[in-house]
């Protein structure tokens, strides 16, 4: 498997004291079993970490845990295990997702990585099909009809960072399936369990979760909206960052040419994929022209002695 994790992680982030890793191995579950929230908690604790979860006479959103290890049985009975058949480096323990929920650190932190598999349930949807959803890399729809994609089909999950004030910091983008590769022996369903990088997220306080897929159907997405997770890890220091009153920015948006004023060090702009567009030193006040760039939004970050400042900039 051809490993494509689009963890954008552009943004050096410093801290030195210790990190927690959330391992869900605290909560007490028997043996290949799982919590599916059916006490009406609204949720769990794990790692000091809390989890929201939804319970309406079954499971309807949120996150559970479990140590369930069974890979092989299809369908929505069979939501709640991870296609690995064990948490993340083989500990017994993890987490299944499945709606739009979020994760509470109770007050900002700053992660540096978490672990993601497929849940079985979607994983052998996309590979096998179901009464909804479609053969990944295959023309055709769960109908039997051409469904447009030409088989380039892809399953992704958005984890984006919220701040205490619930603002959005950034998203970091990781491909649970991916079957757009001209050769289509690169072609993948995530059945390990992949690290990805969070530090370009920053400081946060809440994870947020979005599953999108090409098998779209009048529903929403065909394939089930199911993912697991294990080892958060994440440390409690604050990010060694400028005042953000110290970078000015102006215009913006623009057209072409900005002024950058902040400390003396490197200036670099990357667009929103984490591509660096460039880079150049500046000795406080910097011009910069941005009229060869395609318009959208771009991240202008200086780094100096001082830390980090980064402000986004729309080039119309």
């Amino acid at each position: 498997m051809k490993k494509m994790l689009l963890a954008v992680s552009v943004f050096c982030i410093q801290y030195t004291q210790a990190q927690t890793v959330v391992t869900f191995d605290d909560l007490t579950l028997a043996p290949n079993s799982h919590w599916n929230g059916s006490d009406s908690s609204g949720g769990f604790t794990s790692g000091g970490v809390y989890f929201e979860n939804s319970y309406t006479g079954y499971w309807s959103g949120g996150f559970i845990y479990s140590n369930t290890n069974d890979v092989t049985t299809a369908g929505y009975t069979n939501d709640f295990s991870a296609f690995t058949g064990t948490g993340g480096n083989g500990s017994a323990n993890y987490a299944v997702n499945y709606g739009s929920s979020s994760i509470d650190f109770g007050t900002e932190k700053v992660l540096s990585s978490i672990q993601l598999t497929n849940s079985t349930y979607a994983a052998i949807s996309m590979r096998d099909g179901d009464a909804f959803g479609k053969v990944f890399g295959s023309v055709n729809g769960a109908d039997g009809n051409p469904d447009g994609t030409n088989g380039e089909d892809w399953f992704r999950l958005l984890i984006v960072g919220r701040d205490a004030q619930s603002a959005v910091t950034d998203t970091v983008i990781f491909y649970l399936a991916d079957f757009r590769f001209a050769d289509n022996t690169q072609d993948y369903i995530v059945n390990t369990w992949q690290t990805v990088d969070l530090t370009s997220l920053g400081e946060i306080q809440f994870l947020e979760f979005e599953l999108e897929s090409t098998d779209i159907g009048a529903w929403g997405i065909n394939t089930p909206a199911y993912f697991a997770l294990d080892n958060i890890t994440y440390g409690t220091a604050s990010v060694n960052k400028l005042n953000l009153a110290k970078q000015e920015v102006y215009p913006n948006p623009t057209t072409g040419n900005i002024t950058v004023k902040s400390g003396s060090g490197e200036i670099s702009v990357y667009s929103l994929a984490g591509e660096l567009v460039s880079s150049q030193t500046t000795n406080g006040t910097q011009e910069l022209d941005l009229s060869g760039l395609q318009s959208g939004t771009y991240i202008i970050e200086t780094f100096t002695a001082e830390g980090i400042a980064r402000t986004r900039i729309s080039k119309i």
